[in-house]
């Protein structure tokens, strides 16, 4: 049996909240859903939907690299989204940050999420090293 390792990409508000960004155990690692903000919690790109997707995007290779991990290494992300237009863009952005082995992908319609203004929020899994 493996033990659980916590990813820790050096954020600190994780603590605040009583959560981690990621969990390594039984050879995957599952990931918190990742926000458009910055590493202060902050909103990014309020109004500016490929802005918030691209905040999205960064934080999740941010957490990957902090677990030893690469885009390549995921097997699921779901997205969650409030404006369901915003899915024209997610994937154009997606694609530049995910090239070929594609993750399965499951997009979901939300009426709010976190923070007001918030329109994205996408959750990935990956296979661990």
């Amino acid at each position: 049996m493996s033990e659980k390792q916590i990813v820790d990409p050096g954020w600190g508000y994780e603590k605040q909240f009583g959560y981690s960004q990621g969990v390594k155990a039984g050879g995957l690692v599952t990931f918190a859903g990742q926000m458009p903000v910055d590493a202060q919690c902050n909103l990014v790109g309020e109004g500016d939907p490929a802005a918030q997707i691209r905040q999205v995007f960064e934080n999740i290779k941010t957490v990957l690299e902090a677990a030893g991990l690469t885009f390549d290494d995921l097997i699921e992300i779901v997205s969650y989204h409030t404006d369901m237009e915003d899915l024209h863009a997610t994937v154009e952005i997606k694609a530049e940050y995910i090239k070929k082995d594609f993750p399965a992908w499951t997009a979901v319609g939300v009426t709010a999420l976190a923070f007001p203004g918030q329109r994205i929020e996408i959750k990935p899994t990956a296979l661990a090293r």
